[in-house]
């Protein structure tokens, strides 16, 4: 029992490590985009921005060791007990839900290929962030477990707005311009038979070319963005 306390122990010191290395990574990357290139020539900026994403990389390196000791403490621990394991069940299918672990599966991958014919100024020209939200919900209506636009994981807090000549995305660009790649894991039958109704891509057409396809194996990496609730606490 005194080795078990220890190892939850350990394994929750690693948890706030790992918390603290996530905020000082989210710290670096707000750094990196709001540089302040005025003063500052080509070659300079070239270099610093360099320079975070060196420091970028190596947190999320450190991050990803720290999630690997923790996992190792949480299958010792799991592995003396059937009320540990199902403990531990509850903890993996939490963490795919808030989209804190990478997870793979069946499923179909959507493509939108901008009309290089239709493109001009206009918002109406191009893809916004409604034609993004209904496919999202659509997805989630045929049951998708897990879905990302562009390698960026839609999560119950994502955020997906136009902005200027972008679309955000959990504060992440994409361009309307530029093909978007749309993928979701769960049942590929159902999500393929959901897209094929002719009238939900009723809206893209004159847009993108659309084409969609089954997989059996998809691979959604997880979120690193950190969530604090400041208003929402849980009911006693």
């Amino acid at each position: 029992m005194r080795k078990v306390n220890a190892q939850i122990s350990v394994a929750v010191v690693l948890g706030i490590l790992g918390f603290m290395l996530a905020y000082q990574l989210k710290t670096i990357v707000r750094q990196d985009k709001t540089l302040n290139l005025t003063n500052k020539n080509g070659t300079d900026v070239t270099v610093e921005i360099e320079q975070y994403k060196k420091q970028k990389q190596e947190l999320e390196s450190k991050v990803n060791d720290l999630q690997n000791q923790i996992k190792n403490y949480e299958n010792a621990a799991a592995g003396k007990s059937d009320s540990t394991k199902n403990l531990l069940k509850e903890l993996e299918d939490t963490r795919v839900l808030t989209g804190t672990t990478d997870v793979h599966g069946p499923g179909i991958t959507v493509y939108l290929t901008p009309d290089a014919r239709f493109l001009g100024n206009n918002i109406g020209d191009h893809i916004t962030d409604k034609h993004l939200v209904y496919l999202v919900n659509e997805l989630k209506f045929a049951g998708a477990e897990a879905i990302s636009i562009n390698d960026i994981r839609i999560l119950s807090r994502t955020g997906i707005r136009t902005a200027g000549s972008y679309i955000l995305i959990n504060d992440e660009k994409i361009s309307p311009s530029s093909r978007i790649v749309i993928q979701a894991i769960g049942d590929k039958n159902l999500l393929y038979g959901d897209m094929s109704f002719p009238e939900v891509f009723a809206d893209f057409k004159g847009l993108c070319d659309v084409k969609f396809e089954k997989s059996d194996d998809i691979t959604i990496k997880k979120n690193n963005k950190t969530y604090k609730f400041e208003y929402a606490k849980p009911v006693q």
